[in-house]
């Protein structure tokens, strides 16, 4: 499993919301399985579960990526790491 790692800030986070909504299928079809969403103020860490690198890569590297950044009203460019993983335990 890898999970990609993206940090960055937004104008608006109800208008980021929405349109991170509506690029799920996007994320779907290049295998995501599941994100989880953290927030303080108008920075906004995404993570996004997927199968394997690769994958991630992909995501990563789809043109329509771009023009989500762009409606979603990104301050800056985002940062993004795609780390795999080593170990899991729940308490």
């Amino acid at each position: 499993m890898a999970t990609l790692i993206t940090q960055h800030r937004v104008q608006d986070f109800d208008i980021w919301r929405a349109v991170f909504a509506g690029h799920q299928e996007n994320r779907r079809f290049h295998g995501a399985t599941g994100h989880r969403i953290y927030r303080i103020g108008d920075d906004v860490t995404v993570l996004t579960e997927f199968p394997d690198r690769s994958s991630a890569e992909n995501f990563l590297a789809d043109p329509a990526l771009r023009e989500v950044i762009t409606r979603a009203g990104f301050i800056g460019a985002p940062s993004t790491r795609i780390c795999e993983l080593t170990d899991a335990e729940e308490y």
